[in-house]
């Protein structure tokens, strides 16, 4: 088996077996991620309430009625529980509670419940009333008005979760993809729309359920693979390492956390890693034989992958100030290397048509694809002011208003977080993201976003050294093909990391995941230079792969969701180095 892995050809281009392992780990991995995403059992009707409105509710028999269960929608308001003895239970709907299960005790015993807008507007996706062992009471609605409100009982859960409800910041991403599929005013406006409107779309085939909002954000994490794999084939010509290179990065917990979560983070990343592929395509071909229309196809491509990038996330700009490193470092040593004369004006004048294509490709489509992806922005504006003509003119208005607001926001942020962390920590995941826990006595459900130190801390260091062995001349010997990956990598590395140094602001470890793939990359070239030039054995690769496996599958509850024994979750916080990844709870 490993000897099919390790495969003696050197060429960049995928063979038949580098498609069938590639696209098998790509298979499994993107079953395993699929697997407790999310529920598809979630109440899709709703109930609004505006002040004056009421609903009568029947439990049949006077009974006890100790908690109050409901699943909310996107609303803000006070309604009151009034008993038949006139008992009374205010309740508010705060931002937060929207699409997941809460629970609010009640003391009443009664058999008709009123529940009466008093403010603002309440809105439910479904409710349901329990006595005091937990089991939930029969009961229907007097009237026609209210059906909604208990028409869904079949999807309460035994007990509210991540599962069957947002957590961290899906409340603000899942919640602004609702409001694009339903022409509603967006609450969120700090990020690009692109990730969003991908969010929307497991929305509108599955419905607003955990699975549907998470579905997309999983398949592109599942993605990245293949694309990480096939870049690595081009940087590394072997199989071996590229599949490596991608199966570390499958069993890295911050990419497996970050990317079963309904933000936009998972997006630029992939995006960036196409960037990163494209241009390499287009670094490795001959510059004196290949057709200028051969090289605008990776160059094209890389321009529309950094316009989606940058229409998702902000920070796909600092991978595209790399990209033009890469690429006039490229173009002037294509230059110099032509020498003088005839071939010196053909040099140059191939430079000035590829700059020409490329102010269109990395200019004004990119341009427009951030332009369009505000178009539920538009539609927004149009539908609440239908007496105003739609022009090109407003709409850029809105899309100016929109970058000022974007930026003031985040130039602004003073504000602090227990999860915060600098640049200089998040290579070796000083402190994690903490997104969702759940505790009882005896056990603990938890979901943090961290870095598996089996790969990451093995490859901030690889990297490092690998700086080193560049620094010193101990490449020397190597193929120029080795060379131009290594510079690739840092240019990678440093476009997306170095950035994050001069930023003032609260930051976290995740903006750390689109430097994570090209440090893992590093890594395994350092691993292959030591290996090609005999320093270590090629038994040494799948040694780390089976201990990043085991350590992956150790540290899984803590980035999962997966309830485990709290004697099992203090094993992983005090005996695994890892950080700190339950923030105490336990």
């Amino acid at each position: 088996m490993l000897e099919r892995i390790s495969s003696p050809s050197r060429s960049r281009k995928l063979d038949r077996g580098d498609r069938a392992l590639m696209w098998l780990l790509t298979a499994v991995y993107t079953i395993f991620t699929l697997v407790n995403l999310g529920t598809l059992r979630f109440p899709q009707n709703q109930w609004r309430g505006e002040p004056g409105a009421s609903v009568t509710i029947d439990l049949g028999e006077e009974k006890e009625v100790a908690a109050f269960r409901y699943n909310g929608g996107i609303g803000l308001g006070e309604m009151m529980i009034t008993a038949d003895d006139g008992s009374v239970f205010d309740f508010s709907q705060v931002y937060g509670d929207m699409f997941s299960w809460r629970v609010s005790r009640l003391g009443f015993t009664t058999r008709y419940l009123l529940l009466e807008c008093v403010s603002g507007e309440v809105v439910f996706n479904e409710i349901a009333f329990a006595d005091p062992e937990g089991t939930v009471l029969k009961a229907s609605v007097v009237g026609e008005e209210g059906t909604a409100l208990l028409d869904e009982q079949d999807t309460l859960p035994k007990k509210p979760s991540y599962f069957n409800g947002m957590y961290f910041d899906e409340i603000y991403h899942a919640r602004t993809a609702y409001e694009f599929l339903h022409t509603m005013s967006v609450y969120e406006w700090t990020h690009p729309p692109l990730g969003k409107e991908l969010i929307a779309l497991g929305v509108a085939v599955f419905g607003m359920k955990p699975f549907g909002w998470r579905v997309v954000p999983a398949l592109f994490g599942a993605a990245m693979l293949p694309v990480l794999f096939i870049l690595g084939k081009r940087l590394f010509r072997r199989r071996d390492c590229a599949f490596l290179a991608s199966a570390l990065f499958a069993l890295d917990t911050m990419h497996f956390a970050q990317t079963r979560i309904a933000t936009v983070d998972v997006f630029v990343v992939f995006f960036i890693l196409l960037m990163y592929l494209f241009m390499t395509d287009y670094l490795y071909l001959d510059a004196e034989k290949a057709p200028l229309s051969k090289a605008f196809l990776p160059l094209g491509a890389c321009g529309i992958a950094f316009g989606l990038g940058t229409a998702s996330k902000w920070t796909g700009l600092y991978a595209g100030a790399g990209l033009a490193v890469l690429f006039f470092a490229n173009l002037f040593g294509d230059i110099a290397r032509s020498g003088k004369g005839e071939e010196s004006r053909r040099a140059w004048g191939r430079a000035w048509k590829t700059i020409a294509f490329c102010c269109v490709f990395f200019l004004l489509i990119p341009a427009a694809i951030y332009f369009l992806s505000y178009i539920p922005f538009y539609r927004y504006e149009a539908a609440a002011d239908p007496g105003t003509p739609m022009t090109f003119r407003r709409m850029l208005d809105i899309l100016v208003r929109q970058q000022e607001s974007m930026y003031s926001y985040h130039s602004a942020l003073t504000a602090t977080h227990s999860s915060q962390s600098a640049w200089y920590e998040w290579p070796f995941g000083a402190m994690s993201v903490w997104f969702y826990c759940s505790s009882n006595e005896s056990t603990v459900s938890n979901i943090s976003t961290f870095v598996n130190p089996a790969v990451c801390w093995v490859c901030a260091v690889g990297t490092l050294c690998a700086v080193t062995e560049l620094l010193f001349g101990k490449m020397k010997k190597d193929p120029d093909y080795r060379k131009t990956a290594l510079t690739i990598l840092l240019v990678a590395i440093a476009a997306n990391y170095l950035p994050w140094t001069l930023v003032t602001r609260c930051t976290f470890q995740y903006h750390y995941f689109p430097t994570m793939p090209f440090v893992i990359l590093c890594g395994v070239l350092l691993l292959q230079h030591l290996e090609e030039s005999g320093e270590v054995s090629a038994r040494v690769k799948w040694i780390w792969l089976a201990f990043s496996a085991v350590y992956f599958l150790l540290l899984l509850p803590a980035c999962s969701g997966i309830t485990v024994p709290k004697v099992f979750a203090r094993f992983i916080e005090h005996f695994l180095p890892a950080g700190n990844l339950y923030h105490g709870v336990i």
